[in-house]
């Protein structure tokens, strides 16, 4: 199984430098070794304004080394905008102009959270999804939450992420959100989670550790629950590891 580092386990670096420390070759984490750069996701937790010249500049730069993909709401327009699935209509903008960087880089997919239950319904949620496939020219995939406060978000619980399974919907399994989804829950649904990433529209799985409380972005120094179930993720699914790699994050006592 090949584990790519994605740009999000480098917080506050810009894209540019971020791209170029994952693609050094030097990158690891305790439990996968050296992590591979064959995708790169650029995230919200990167520094500055992704603009059209700037993905140009990333393509043309590493072409050869990495396939870049946009990842949630990535930084696309001068102001940074909190566009989730759930609001895909109140942010024309932003996914229009996410959609166009996305095709200039050849992107194969775009994965985005679920968002917020002010914002849409869970059957509407579904369908912005498909809607924003067509205006991406690609796949794109609802990545879930887990219960906060309030329970403001969509697809934060067992019941809902076996809709999403049951959807027909691609999506991209976090399953460092599935470990407080289990924490919050006192169980672990073990069929549920092979069944999710077995499926071919598992786009991508995301890998971190957390204490069970809140998504931390830890590396993975000891083998997880979930750590045995890996060997269903279907061959065609990207892997990517979000541990941050610029601080010891630990867990909270």
């Amino acid at each position: 199984m090949i584990v790519n580092i994605s740009l999000g386990a480098f917080p506050g670096k810009s894209h540019g430098a971020a791209c170029e420390i994952a693609c050094s070759g030097d990158v690891s984490e305790p439990l996968w070794g050296p992590l591979s750069h064959d995708h790169l996701q650029l995230c919200p937790q990167n520094f500055g304004h992704l603009s059209e010249d700037l993905a140009l500049v990333l393509k043309e730069k590493f072409l050869g080394k990495t396939q870049l993909r946009l990842h949630a709401n990535v930084r696309v327009l001068k102001n940074h905008v909190m566009a989730d699935l759930s609001g895909f209509n109140c942010h024309k903008n932003f996914f229009c102009q996410a959609a166009r960087i996305s095709q200039m880089l050849g992107a194969p997919a775009y994965t985005a959270h679920a968002g917020k239950r002010s914002e849409s319904s869970i059957d509407g949620l579904f369908e912005n999804a498909k809607r924003a496939a067509d205006l991406f020219g690609c796949p794109v995939g609802i990545e879930g939450h887990y219960q906060t406060k309030g329970d403001s978000y969509l697809i934060s619980n067992w019941h809902e992420y076996r809709l999403l399974f049951e959807s027909g919907v691609p999506y991209a399994l976090d399953l460092s959100h599935l470990n407080i989804v289990a924490a919050h829950s006192g169980k672990q649904e073990i069929s549920l989670v092979q069944d999710m990433l077995a499926s071919s529209n598992c786009l991508e799985v995301h890998f971190s550790d957390n204490d069970g409380i809140g998504d931390t972005h830890q590396k993975i120094e000891r083998a997880p629950w979930w750590y045995e179930f890996i060997s269903f993720i279907h061959p065609l699914a990207t892997v990517f590891s979000e541990g941050n790699q610029l601080r010891n994050v630990r867990a909270r006592i």
